[in-house]
């Protein structure tokens, strides 16, 4: 399964370095500070920044290697005051084609967004994720790619299978959950200076390095856990099987 995944997205990326068709759609929805986003896409990177303003820029570059591929691929987006959700739809091409519907194009997303919005789900299948200054709860998700977070300051859930995942905060404050899990991929967590955290790590095949003095609870060749800091803070659980993991802080 691992063997066709991958052949997969090479296939993909071999496709999508052909691609020559391309075309742009840009808009601004009104979105609440604390509002809602939610991004479901399959092919092309996604970035997202927090801005000073009430609403969401969305530009979407959709490209493909002709203009019978472009036309099947079809955003949806679903607006509303205090949400949006955007899916991104491949029409089928054949009924046989044994690589599914997506491989010949892709669809690249740049969002504004408020900084204390809530991404709901990020999820993509080959992307790169980056996310900064998002102080809202942030879940991502990937298959291949990498994943980077920075200016965190509320509950972030990163996970990939084929991928690095690196999630850095500003502030912990508000903070209760920390999840990073990776097949095939380093994971790394920066905290602010003097931050307090509950640290468990888990890893098949890679070690973990934590920057901060940590009272032990348990310990193993291939796991830990136990406390950072002179407080209570939030609960950082973090596990890889193959690569190595790191708490650093700022």
């Amino acid at each position: 399964m691992k063997s066709i995944t991958l052949l997969t997205a090479l296939l993909s990326l071999v496709s999508l370095a052909r691609a020559s068709v391309t075309e742009t759609f840009t808009h601004t929805y009104p979105l609440t500070p604390d509002g809602l986003v939610r991004l479901d896409n399959v092919n092309g990177d996604i970035t997202i920044t927090a801005w000073d303003k009430a609403g969401v820029s969305l530009v979407a570059e959709k490209r493909a290697k002709d203009d019978d591929d472009l036309k099947r691929v079809e955003i949806i987006i679903d607006p509303a005051p205090d949400r949006i959700v955007i899916k991104t739809r491949f029409a089928k091409k054949s009924a046989w084609s044994f690589f599914g519907n997506w491989s010949n194009a892709s669809v690249r997303y740049k969002l504004m967004v408020p900084a204390g919005v809530r991404l709901d789900k990020i999820s993509s299948v080959n992307s790169d994720i980056t996310v900064t200054g998002v102080h809202g709860p942030v879940s991502l998700e990937t298959v291949n790619g990498r994943i980077e977070a920075d200016g965190l300051a509320g509950d972030t859930r990163l996970e990939s299978v084929n991928g690095s995942l690196r999630a850095a905060f500003a502030s912990v404050e508000q903070v209760h959950a920390v999840k990073l899990e990776s097949v095939n991929g380093s994971a790394e967590v920066t905290l602010p200076q003097g931050a307090s955290a509950s640290i468990r790590t888990s890893s098949v095949n890679g070690g973990s390095r934590i920057d901060q003095p940590i009272r032990l609870s348990k310990s193993g060749s291939h796991h830990l856990s136990g406390e950072i800091g002179t407080g209570p803070g939030p609960e950082v659980a973090i596990e890889t099987v193959n690569g190595g993991i790191s708490i650093r802080e700022r």
